[in-house]
């Protein structure tokens, strides 16, 4: 799961694509297209305020008509009809629009800005980082700009840019709220809190009715407390509420991790639906536009049909993946008929476990639409445990394990591993997670704290994913050895991974896909925390994990440093 940052975008996603102040509810037409009965102003600004006022009253044959009756350069042309697209409510037209503009050789860099904010307004930041970036060096000091690129740039977490942009946007606009908000997210993500509170105290105090602020600090406290952010996200939710009478989607999705660490499953699981929402952007719960476009099977009042067909969607990382199938034989003892839609990578895994379900990968659904079989529609994988986990018992009670391991695989690698171990324990290892600079502060943990448990008498296997190069030379360096499957990518071969997971007497492990691998196979995991705090799925003082049955949890005592927690963790796993 992605962070919990955001900058102002419940300001900046309302910003209209193209040179309009256009809000984004969409308008039908309502009448005829027809000419313009009024003097149509020549000058560019008189014209623009005409133009905005007519398609923000929804007068759009008369826009048209105001259009076409100036005498125009091509990329002008298209772009103020992209507007009015827009405002119709067709987005897919309006970007088409700006996109052949584009194309044109004396079109204006401000055009570039305007299809860069129409792809916000979808949450489509990582489309729109190219055109907000040529925006940007086109008129760097112009505030929808610079919004705009702050907006993308901090959603794909390039927070170093973000701060490199602030500090050059401030001495233009020292006093803009969302370029100042943008800066302590920022620095937040680049682990300075101290820096980060102090301007986030100072925009409260500057803005104290801004909920946005409000969730920033929320965030920051959440990385250390939970119980102590959830103050601040009912505050800001209260005034989101107050301001534009629903709270915030991007609120409610940074508050879900935090009430489900608590434990609050029932609220939790609602906020965590606000994943979808654009204003979350790329950070959120994503899926294939095409099925997204189809009806889902849970909504509101609405009740599955076991004799029809029920698309269960994967989503999220293959860590999350596993933790949410925690429910999966639940899911079908409800729905009867599912066909779950995985990664290809997952296939065989889930195959194997769930006999009773179709499987298939993301192509299948193209044809989805077009077969004859009846269908309830789709649940995204994350909205199940909804469903099914509205309280801790609901998970301790069911630890029983639901993954199984290639049995040839695990037969081959115990036999294996059994012989070079020559009576040893094996243990596997691995000591970094996180796709975020963020998630990585509460899971990553250098090669070198792990002497102490290099150190025991035992057969050390690897099961870290991605380049291990200069770890794997360090403890060659160092006297320790480690065995190492060089030809085995576990990023992309799970069915080798899993199975050597299981073939180890134990595992070692910060918070990783790993743990839900194994722990799912029923595999015994030591977890080691580097901080307090880590997933929510650890909770906030467990000691084993709610989800798995042999996975224990090692959080550092008070004052304890982290030589000794692994120390601690190695005298305790491996005698």
């Amino acid at each position: 799961m992605p962070p919990q940052k955001k900058t102002l975008k419940q300001k900046k996603s309302k910003q209209a694509p193209p040179k309009s102040k256009v809000a984004q509810k969409s308008t039908k037409p309502t009448s005829k297209s027809k000419k313009v009965l009024v003097e149509i102003p020549k000058k560019g600004d008189e014209f623009i305020k005409f133009f905005d006022k007519l398609v923000n009253s929804g007068q759009f044959p008369e826009a048209r008509a105001a259009v076409d009756a100036l005498k125009l350069k091509r990329w002008q042309r298209l772009n103020l009809l992209s507007v009015i697209e827009f405002k119709m409510g067709n987005l897919f037209k309006a970007e088409e629009m700006m996109k052949q503009a584009l194309r044109e050789s004396d079109v204006k860099e401000a055009v570039y800005v305007n299809l860069a904010a129409l792809l916000v307004t979808q949450g489509r930041m990582a489309e729109g980082l190219t055109y907000a970036a040529r925006g940007y060096k086109a008129q760097p000091t112009q505030v929808k700009a610079i919004h705009l690129y702050l907006n993308c740039l901090l959603d794909l977490g390039k927070s170093d840019l973000v701060l490199t942009i602030c500090e050059d946007a401030l001495k233009h606009h020292p006093d803009d709220k969302t370029i100042l908000v943008s800066k302590a997210s920022a620095l937040r993500s680049e682990s300075k809190p101290d820096e980060a509170l102090i301007l986030l105290d100072e925009l409260i105090e500057k803005f104290p009715e801004e909920p946005v602020i409000r969730r920033i600090k929320a965030d920051l406290l959440g990385d250390t407390n939970s119980t102590e952010a959830l103050k601040f996200y009912d505050e800001a939710i209260k005034m989101s509420t107050t301001l534009r009478g629903t709270p915030d989607p991007a609120v409610q999705w940074n508050m879900s991790l935090h009430l489900l660490r608590n434990r609050d499953f029932v609220n939790g699981w609602e906020c965590w639906e606000q994943g979808f929402h654009p204003i979350v952007g790329t950070m959120g719960r994503n899926l294939p536009a095409r099925i997204k476009a189809m009806d889902r099977a849970d909504a509101d009042g609405k009740e599955i049909d076991p004799d029809k067909w029920t698309i269960v969607c994967a989503e999220q990382g293959i860590g999350d993946q596993i933790l949410f199938s925690h429910v999966m034989n639940e899911a079908i003892d409800e729905f009867k008929k599912i066909l779950y839609i995985t990664e290809k990578r997952m296939y065989p895994i889930i195959k194997r476990s769930f006999p009773k379900i179709e499987v298939g990968c993301s192509g299948l659904t193209y044809d989805w639409e077009r077969t004859s079989l009846k269908k309830n529609g789709y649940i995204p994988l994350g909205s199940l445990p909804r469903r099914y986990r509205k309280k801790t018992e609901d998970y301790t009670s069911k630890k029983t394990p639901f993954l199984l391991a290639n049995k040839p695989l695990y037969d081959k690698y115990k036999e294996y591993l059994t012989k070079l171990a020559n009576g040893r324990p094996i243990i596997g290892i691995s000591w970094k997670g996180g796709f975020w600079a963020i998630q990585r502060k509460t899971k990553e943990l250098a090669i070198q704290n792990w002497e102490p448990i290099f150190k025991k008498d035992a057969l050390f296997v690897n099961l870290q994913y991605g380049d291990i190069r200069n770890e794997a030379e360090y403890l060659k360096s160092n006297g320790y050895n480690m065995t190492i499957f060089n030809k085995l990518n576990y990023k992309e071969h799970l069915d080798d991974w899993l199975a050597i997971a299981g073939a180890c007497h134990g595992i070692i492990s910060v918070s990783t896909a790993l743990v839900h691998f194994a722990g799912a196979i029923g595999q015994k995991v030591a977890v080691v925390m580097p901080s307090h705090q880590g997933p929510w799925h650890l909770g906030m003082k467990d000691t084993e994990s709610i989800a798995y049955k042999n996975v224990n949890i090692f959080r550092p005592d008070k004052n304890e440093s982290t030589h000794d927690l692994i120390t601690r963790v190695a005298n305790l796993i491996i005698t």
